[in-house]
């Protein structure tokens, strides 16, 4: 009897730990796992914003080319709006040993470009192309393009660390009750 009280407590005390661990010991780029929090289409050329997501709180990622979210960031310059992601990945690499580029992919809408989604793409829809960096560091977006896309691309979001703690303790709390409980105290015994 005593040995089942035990272990409910250690079982309390380590999700305790579990949720001041997460919010307190992350890395600086965020503190708490990607949730989907819309789509591409929701996202506001005007703000470089989902509505109840606000970026001054919540960091972007897209999964594109890859199962995990990549982060993005948006930015607006003059007009319109560019959605890319923050760090490059391999990309022109279907023969590895003939040739890779780093580079990503770019979502624009509302800019000066010809073929520019407002003016080109179906309401909701992006323009899509690729983007790698050549030699002299230079970023070359002449490879081609998906066209149109991404009304219905999931985007996701975290917490920013800077975000209130409230903000953070939802994320945690919501990643917690995802797991079962005996599964932060299984043994391999």
């Amino acid at each position: 009897m005593m040995n089942k009280k035990v272990k409910t407590k250690t079982q309390n005390f380590c999700k305790l730990v579990s949720v001041f661990t997460s919010i307190f010991v992350v890395s600086p780029a965020y503190a708490s796992d990607w949730i989907q929090c819309g789509n591409l289409s929701q996202i506001d050329v005007n703000t470089c914003q989902i509505l109840n997501y606000p970026t001054s709180s919540y960091e972007y990622a897209i999964s594109y080319n890859t199962a995990e979210p990549l982060p993005v960031v948006c930015t607006q310059w003059n007009v319109g709006a560019r959605i890319y992601n923050k760090q490059p990945y391999i990309i022109q690499s279907d023969n590895p040993t003939t040739s890779m580029s780093y580079g990503g992919f770019i979502f624009y809408r509302g800019t000066l470009a010809s073929d520019d989604a407002t003016a080109t793409c179906s309401s909701g829809q992006w323009r899509h192309k690729y983007w790698r960096l050549t030699q002299n560091n230079i970023i070359d977006t002449a490879l081609g393009s998906n066209g149109c896309y991404g009304a219905e691309t999931p985007v996701f979001c975290r917490a920013r660390k800077e975000a209130s703690t409230n903000n953070i303790l939802n994320f945690e709390q919501k990643r917690l009750a995802l797991l079962p409980d005996s599964s932060l105290l299984k043994s391999n015994r």
